[in-house]
């Protein structure tokens, strides 16, 4: 178990995680790259009672997914506003944004699937990672 960073990274309270625990950590990360909340929220309902490592990745990858999502939203709403003076212009903006937003989040996500395989507990950034699930 190494601790690297000070706030970002936790020490693990219970002993260190098994392999699967390790496994469906990180599976949970890289799942919600692809099909969002979903893979998270799977894991976090299997898992949540039985053990506090996949809990805590789950929940982790799961409000990423939430506040990306909800970011998406917001997107979709501005690049609807700018089709309204020209379809044209609302590409241009929003195309790039969706996809800085998609690669910023893979990257947390894949950051927290390395940690996760490792078997440290890891905290993604207040920005990215809005506590929606606890």
């Amino acid at each position: 178990m190494t601790v690297i960073g000070k706030a970002s990274q936790r020490r693990l309270p219970h002993g260190p995680a098994t392999r699967a625990e390790e496994t469906l950590s990180a599976l949970a990360y890289l799942g919600a790259i692809a099909l969002g909340p979903l893979v998270p929220l799977v894991v976090y309902l299997a898992r949540r009672h039985t053990s506090w490592f996949v809990r805590w990745h789950a929940t982790q990858a799961l409000n990423v997914a939430l506040t990306c999502l909800l970011y998406a939203v917001s997107g979709a709403i501005v690049g609807a506003l700018l089709a309204l003076d020209s379809i044209t212009a609302a590409l241009i903006v929003m195309v790039p944004v969706a996809a800085a937003g998609w690669l910023i989040m893979a990257v947390h996500l894949i950051r927290g699937a390395i940690i996760a395989s490792r078997g440290d507990a890891h905290s993604m950034p207040a920005w990215i990672c809005s506590p929606l699930i606890k």
